[in-house]
């Protein structure tokens, strides 16, 4: 055997040598200080929610009832509408409808909010259509979609909305228990209530074409239907505060953030596949014990969390995004925070259960980046490409990037891959 019949293979270990230590040398950097971070958008008022309007730009929502439009340096209004803002009240959720960019949709152009009705403190969904720009809503296009009656209270009211991906009728609604403490109207725990729940609703039909602030068809496949006693919009009960969550883009899964009371902080899971029905155990159960002050029997449908942390560590969760961002080091990764201790963590993406130490804090990491200290994480949002994005209550929008080191290190390694793949090639050219 000749000495060149050899030389395909040996080029081929060398290619193979050099990918590694590039990539073992970018790790390194990685394990140092993988993550920057660049301000998108800074003077907002109370801003509470970013995500992106498909083609047009970033959406960004202001708590005191305004949705702009970032596209560039320039802004705009999307929609302004007055609201209740005590407490936890306010204008609280956005979800563009996955038809928004095509005419031919239902969807086109449609987008939902969640709010705090400025009169009666209720809460309600409802949609609008933006002008062909995607820049303006149509004042007249308002379409009511549910209204729920809500206790005198003013916190514990959720908010977040979102579409599952692949699924362009089915809305997906978070409330709150309805507020106080240990939720004494037990809103949770009743199959009768819209409180405390995850709502699933059929945007694209209607059931109640005699009432106009009820337009939804409810799913024939939600788990309660026809159940005596129950609403058949319930897809999952038992929760306290589902303040912020998340579909994976990828998989589906719907990943949840409920905000515990004097003890616990939770992430509950539901699979992509699942029909719902799951019970999370609010307000017999706080993450993985008992309520204290509670002496109700435990569910006997009792769904465990995910994921608990106790309040030595944060006390109120903000639920997060499993990234999909092909460019970030946190690919796979489910990244969520704690608005109170400011903290942010990041865990594998698996849907397993979980302890808090499987999860990797990646909060000095960020603070480090340009955008310095993150401020009060309120929310967290997703860009055009899953780019990961943090809403800091005081004010701005953050996007966490690869840090210029790590990423010129992958690319360096990427570069001497190409180059020996074209010599030795012969299409190469």
């Amino acid at each position: 055997m000749s000495r060149n019949h050899l030389r395909p293979r040996w080029d081929w270990w060398l290619t193979v040598a050099t990918i590694t230590v590039a990539l073992a040398s970018a790790w390194v950097s990685a394990e140092a200080q993988p993550l920057d971070t660049r301000v998108l958008a800074s003077g907002l008022s109370q801003p509470v929610f970013a995500t992106s309007a498909p083609g047009v730009g970033l959406a960004v929502v202001e708590r005191g009832g305004t949705v702009r439009l970032l596209q560039g340096s320039s802004s705009s209004t999307l929609l302004t509408l007055p609201v209740a803002t005590a407490g936890e009240q306010g204008l609280l959720g956005l979800a563009f409808d996955p038809g928004w960019n095509d005419p031919a949709s239902a969807g086109y152009r449609r987008f939902f909010v969640d709010y705090s009705d400025a009169s009666t403190g209720e809460t309600v969904v409802a949609s609008w259509r933006a002008n062909a720009a995607g820049t303006a809503a149509d004042p007249s296009s308002r379409n009511e979609v549910l209204r729920i009656a809500q206790p005198s209270y003013t916190n514990h009211k959720a908010g977040w909305i979102g579409f599952k991906p692949g699924d362009a009728d089915h809305l997906y609604i978070a409330t709150g228990d309805g507020g106080s403490a240990n939720d004494p109207l037990n809103n949770a725990q009743d199959k009768g209530s819209l409180l405390g729940k995850i709502l699933r609703v059929d945007v694209n039909g209607d059931d109640f074409a005699a009432d106009p602030m009820r337009n939804y068809a409810v799913p024939t496949d939600n788990p309660f239907v026809g159940q005596s006693g129950a609403r058949g919009e319930i897809f999952a009960y038992g929760l306290r505060n589902p303040w912020r969550n998340g579909f994976d883009r990828l998989t589906g899964d719907l990943w949840i953030g409920d905000v515990g009371q004097g003890e616990r902080e939770e992430v509950d899971f539901i699979a992509a596949g699942s029909g719902g029905g799951q019970n999370f155990g609010w307000r017999v159960r706080e993450g993985d014990i008992p309520t204290p002050g509670i002496s109700d029997p435990l569910p006997a449908d009792l769904s465990e969390p995910l994921l608990v942390y106790d309040h030595g560590e944060g006390q109120a969760i903000t639920g997060g995004y499993v990234v999909r961002d092909t460019g970030s080091p946190l690919y796979g990764r489910y990244v969520f925070g704690d608005f109170v201790s400011g903290r942010i963590w990041s865990v594998a993406a698996d849907g397993l259960p979980k302890s808090f130490a499987d999860a990797t804090e990646i909060t000095s990491w960020l603070e480090a980046g340009a955008a310095g200290p993150l401020g009060g994480i309120v929310s967290f949002g997703e860009g055009a490409a899953g780019e990961l994005l943090i809403v800091d209550f005081n004010g701005r929008v953050i996007q966490v990037v690869p840090e210029p080191a790590t990423l010129a290190l992958w690319s360096a390694g990427l570069v001497l891959v190409v180059a020996r793949t074209r010599r030795r090639h012969p299409a190469a050219g």
